[in-house]
Parts: C-alpha cells; sequence; structure tokens
C-alpha cells in the first residue's frame, strides 16, 4: 500500500495497476499490448505467450541500433516496421474477419479483427528485410562473416515461425490469418528493402550535411563489413594519436 494513501498497487503478470476505491472495478481495463493468455497449467501454452511478445523485440531492437550505431539507413529500420504495423490494422478494420470463434469468448476478444495477424507480419517483415539487407555484400563477406549471416537469418527464421505457430495455438488467429500475414510480412518487407535502395544518395547526403555532423550520422549502405572498417579506421585513428603524442 502506497504511504499516505489508499491505493494498492496489483502485478497480474500483465499490467501493474493502481486499484482506487472510489472508481468502481468495471471501469477499468487491461492493457492489451503486452497480455497473452494461456491456459492454466499448460507448459506450452506458456512458453508460446512468452514466444508471442518477440515482435516488441524485434522492435527494440532495431530502434536501439539505429541508436547506438547512427547509421542513416537503420532509421527506416524501425520505421518500416511501425508502417508494416499500421497496414495490419488497416486491413483488419478494412477486412473485419473474426478471431477464431473457439477462444474468442476466453479472450476477450470476439469484438476484434484477426485476418492478418500482425504479430506474424512483423516477425516475417523482418525476416524479408533482414534477408535482403544481409545477402545484398554477401558474396564481398568474409567467410567468418556469412557464417554470422546464415545464423542470424535461421534464428530469425525459427522465432518468425515461433511466433506464427503460437498465435494459432494459444488461439488469437486462424491458420489463414497467420499464413496470410506470413505472405504480406515477406512481401511488404521485400517492397520496403527497394524503397531502402532508391533512398541510397539520401544517406550520404543527411550524414555529410551539418545535422549529420551533430548527431554522428554515417552512411554505411555501401560498405560490405561496416564493422571491420570501423575497427581498421579507429586502429589508425589510435596509432597517429599515438605517434603524435
Amino acid at each position: 500500500m502506497l504511504a499516505g494513501s489508499r491505493h494498492w498497487l496489483v502485478y497480474d503478470s500483465a499490467v501493474l495497476r493502481i486499484s482506487m476505491p472510489n472508481i468502481a472495478m468495471g471501469t477499468l481495463k487491461v492493457t492489451k499490448f503486452s497480455c497473452v493468455k494461456y491456459a492454466t497449467g499448460d507448459l506450452v501454452g506458456k512458453a508460446l505467450a512468452y514466444v508471442s511478445l518477440l515482435p516488441f523485440c524485434v522492435i527494440l531492437h532495431t530502434a536501439s541500433c539505429f541508436y547506438s550505431r547512427r547509421a542513416v539507413h537503420e532509421m527506416l529500420l524501425p520505421l518500416g516496421l511501425v508502417v508494416n504495423e499500421t497496414l495490419a490494422r488497416f486491413l483488419k478494420h478494412v477486412l473485419k474477419q473474426p478471431r477464431p470463434v473457439e477462444m474468442c469468448q476466453d479472450l476477450d476478444l470476439c469484438n476484434s479483427h484477426g485476418m492478418p495477424s500482425s504479430h506474424t507480419q512483423c516477425m516475417f517483415f523482418a525476416l524479408s528485410l533482414q534477408s535482403a539487407i544481409l545477402l545484398r555484400h554477401f558474396s564481398s563477406k568474409s567467410n567468418f562473416s556469412r557464417a554470422v549471416d546464415i545464423l542470424e537469418l535461421l534464428g530469425l527464421s525459427a522465432a518468425s515461425a515461433a511466433v506464427a505457430c503460437s498465435r494459432v495455438y494459444l488461439g488469437y488467429h486462424s491458420v489463414q490469418q497467420v499464413l496470410v500475414g506470413a505472405g504480406l510480412g515477406l512481401l511488404f518487407g521485400l517492397m520496403w528493402y527497394m524503397v531502402m535502395s532508391k533512398l541510397a544518395p539520401v544517406y550520404k547526403s543527411l550524414a555529410s550535411s551539418r545535422l549529420g555532423s551533430v548527431l554522428q550520422l554515417k552512411d554505411t549502405w555501401p560498405v560490405a563489413e561496416a564493422l571491420a572498417v570501423e575497427r581498421e579506421a579507429l586502429a589508425n585513428h589510435a596509432a597517429r594519436k599515438l605517434k603524435a603524442s
């Protein structure tokens, strides 16, 4: 209980809520942002409920990559995920296909639409886009970098398939809704890659601009192994500093 008040903090594994005695409990709602339900005692369902949260990890990962590395083209990765999610929500609103009737009552989602599965679409969008980006300079990379890229794509493929399976197993979507989400994600991922490729001249201009200098932006789009180039550049810079001192 909070000091000096009658408010209680209640954590139900879905959301941290403040229960206030002067507000009727019927007026409170649970956020759907990360709430995933599964049957009590179902260990597989519990594991898949956590797997369903992987799209949020992908979004946070892409945003943090841009923030930490400041590569201009990586700014378009989280933006693409947002546009992809907007497309999925628009299609749900237009198609208005209900979720599986067997579970919608238990999941409290009978009034929402399920075509396509936005979770699945998000993961397969990320898989498609990342595959195109990693394979762009594949032949120019070292054997070690190729192996790392292959492992990354295999892991992302497994994660995407697991999310798709989780949405069906937990009753949030039908097989058809998941397959359509996967197909749309793959297609839109390739389309977003083409948009990124067309914008390549902008990356250089933005990185060399005054704003780019202030924000420490860089253009790594045409570089096959940016980390290796940066490592070598930093080593040379350190050597020159050491020689000058």
